[in-house]
């Protein structure tokens, strides 16, 4: 009797003291099951087709023909993408062939899973990944490959020495003084967050915790939120990667039981319930929008009349921080109207997916929304590769989509059958008109040059837009520099542009994936002195685009980053937004940023485009003719163009001065303009 009612008061069982709950289940699983071993099951999957490809590839690689084993392996995986002895000795082949950083990326998979055998050339990657960075200069970057060494081995002291290396390039550039590295790396610093209560848990399954805060690769999922594993489009079970509360997509680690009953509850369509234990969770954790929004779905399914139901895509496996940035937008949109009791008793309901920005699971998450006859529009997809890959999807089925944060200008031109395409955020073309014009005539500036991705559409698209537009004002581009480059020096790079070919502006594009090296371009910017004779000439003026806004400039860059100005859809400091900023900043107890206020836009244009028998065909026809006042959106006017794109849409200039991002008016601008 006692031992149940210890059960009871921990959460474990029911009020009947007779049910098993979830966190116990949970708690029997990590202390007597070992997840390792469940996931190397995975490898066993279609083993009769991988295994004989896989003992020929082996055979192949001790002949020395590494070529030919190299492509055997990578058919092995193409049967099995977590056939992890194939992924251990591919990430080998990769080491023998200098391509550290595509081994590390390897070994990163298999070490959760095969620590022992993994262990060794795990860290001999790293390493030489990083000194290849270190020798490219690019030291922001650099520091993780020996970050992640010390969370392996602790007591490592090359990485030790290494990361002291790099502070000391830095401080030298930078001339501050060299933060002291410790062997336990600041778990805040990595990102790590609050990890004191979950590292004995994970520990527990034998997975370093270095992998929670660790995004999963293009075409990897979490497991348990805890390692990645790759998805294979045939087995991957779309529906675990779509929830309206039944399930939390984010990992977590703060044994929040709250979240645990009311996820139960939901699934079992106790509503009330499940109303109660979101909003405690959410109460106790104010800034977590997919809290607020299962909350919200909870209420709506109380109501009377069925819900509304929009479906928002997020990469919540490559960009944590990005899609709860949008979530915001949405939840706070979704919130609004169902305090307003929706329309007539009718509340919203939102159905949030996890598309990890990978193409093939886009469109994946695609085919299963477009199943779903309840959705009557959905909002994304973050990046503008993984929008390419859904929206023929949706265009067949005549869904609608609008995106807030997909800028390539090509993806209006795509849309041929339905037009169900829209954005609230600007395309790359108008914010490339507007930095242009910034460039050329305000700032003066007649020859530049312009670091981009060039794997990356929309990098690439905002070069060409950019180039197109400042040519035609009569600028030059001097040069592309492709920031994917693996020979990349900055310094060089940077000291050629300024004596040899005398730029003095660099405009900097980087997809999200190099916004790292963007830091560093910036660092080592800043205290290049190009002539020694000429102290007071200075480093290339910098801009860039919508993807620096981001904390990474101004945690890691600082004060190097100084005059950095960037175009953007919207900020918080613009007159016609200080009202919508004001209200979310109540709400989140923060600043938000342009994400949350497009995403915000694009659930107000959902909402305007409702009625009391909303259907899809309908909602599409409405959006085409919807118009929305600022006071209903986060600013400014928002009516779509027939090609869908935001009409009069007005992108933003902000500057960084004196450590913090300020908005450049347009008085300011001028000012520039007549300045000598």
């Amino acid at each position: 009797y006692q031992a149940t009612k210890r059960l009871k008061d921990y959460g474990f069982v029911d009020d009947t003291e007779r049910r098993v709950k979830v966190p116990l289940v949970r708690h029997w699983l990590l202390q007597h099951h070992s997840l390792r071993q469940e996931i190397l099951k995975l490898e066993t999957l279609d083993q009769d087709q991988s295994d004989p490809i896989y003992k020929l590839a082996n055979v192949r690689y001790q002949q020395g023909q590494i070529q030919t084993a190299l492509v055997l392996y990578q058919e092995v995986l193409q049967v099995n993408p977590n056939h992890f002895s194939a992924l251990l000795a591919l990430a080998e082949v990769y080491f023998q062939a200098n391509n550290f950083r595509k081994a590390v990326e390897l070994y990163r998979r298999v070490y959760p899973v095969k620590p022992v055998q993994s262990k060794e050339g795990f860290l001999r990657s790293l390493l030489n990944y990083g000194d290849q960075l270190i020798e490219q200069q690019a030291f922001t970057k650099a520091k993780k490959p020996f970050q992640q060494m010390l969370h392996i081995d602790p007591e490592d002291q090359l990485a030790q020495q290494k990361l002291e290396h790099i502070e000391a390039k830095i401080a030298a550039i930078s001339k501050t003084p060299i933060n002291p590295v410790h062997s336990t790396p600041n778990p805040t610093r990595l990102g790590i967050g609050k990890l004191a209560a979950g590292v004995a848990i994970i520990s527990l399954v034998g997975v370093g915790f270095y992998n929670l805060s660790t995004p999963c690769a293009t075409g990897e999922q979490k497991v348990f939120g805890i390692t990645c594993v790759a998805t294979n489009s045939s087995k991957t079970n779309t529906s675990q990667s779509i929830s309206r509360g039944e399930r939390s997509l984010f990992p977590r680690i703060d044994n929040n039981q709250n979240i645990d009953r009311a996820t139960e509850a939901f699934q079992n369509a106790n509503y009330s319930e499940a109303a109660k234990f979101f909003k405690e969770a959410w109460q106790a954790n104010r800034n977590d929008p997919e809290l607020l929004i299962y909350y919200n779905n909870a209420r709506a399914h109380q109501q009377r009349q069925h819900p509304f139901t929009i479906a928002v895509v997020v990469p919540i496996d490559q960009d944590n921080d990005g899609a709860k940035e949008t979530l915001r937008g949405v939840a706070q949109a979704q919130d609004q109207f169902n305090d307003s009791y929706g329309l007539n008793g009718r509340f919203l309901e939102i159905a949030i997916a996890n598309d990890g920005n990978d193409q093939a699971k886009a469109k994946e998450i695609a085919q299963a929304l477009v199943k779903e006859k309840s959705i009557v529009g959905v909002i994304g997809h973050e990046s503008s590769k993984a929008s390419e890959a859904a929206l023929p999807v949706y265009d067949q089925a005549g869904l609608a989509m609008i995106s807030s944060t997909s800028t390539s200008t090509d993806l209006s031109s795509q849309d041929i059958n339905n037009n169900v395409f829209f954005r609230t955020a600007p395309s790359n073309q108008e914010f490339a008109k507007k930095l242009a014009k910034h460039v050329k005539t305000q700032a003066g500036l007649d020859k530049v040059v312009i670091f981009y991705d060039a794997d990356s559409v929309y990098s690439k698209g905002f070069k060409q837009d950019f180039q197109t537009h400042f040519e035609q004002l009569g600028g030059k581009v001097v040069r592309d520099i492709k920031l994917n480059d693996p020979d990349l020096n900055i310094t060089e790079e940077l000291t050629r542009n300024l004596s040899q070919d005398q730029v003095k502006a660099a405009m900097l594009f980087p997809s999200t994936h190099y916004i790292d090296t963007a830091v560093d371009i910036a660092k080592a910017n800043a205290h290049l002195n190009p002539n020694p004779n000429n102290r007071d000439q200075q480093g290339l003026k910098l801009f860039g685009g919508d993807t620096l806004y981001t904390k990474t400039i101004l945690e890691e860059a600082g004060q190097e980053v100084e005059g950095l100005t960037m175009v953007v859809p919207w900020f918080r400091e613009v007159p016609q937004a200080i009202t919508f900023s004001t209200a979310a900043n109540k709400r989140w107890g923060g600043h938000v940023n342009w994400v949350t206020a497009t995403s915000f836009d694009a659930t107000q244009a959902f909402i305007k485009a409702l009625f009391k028998e909303a259907d899809r065909k309908l909602v599409l026809q409405r959006l085409q003719n919807v118009n929305l006042v600022p006071s209903d959106t986060s600013g400014f006017s928002l009516e779509f163009t027939p090609k869908g794109e935001r009409n009069d849409s007005k992108p933003v200039l902000v500057e960084v001065i004196k450590g913090k991002l300020k908005f450049v008016s347009e008085q300011d601008q001028e000012g520039i303009e007549k300045s000598p």
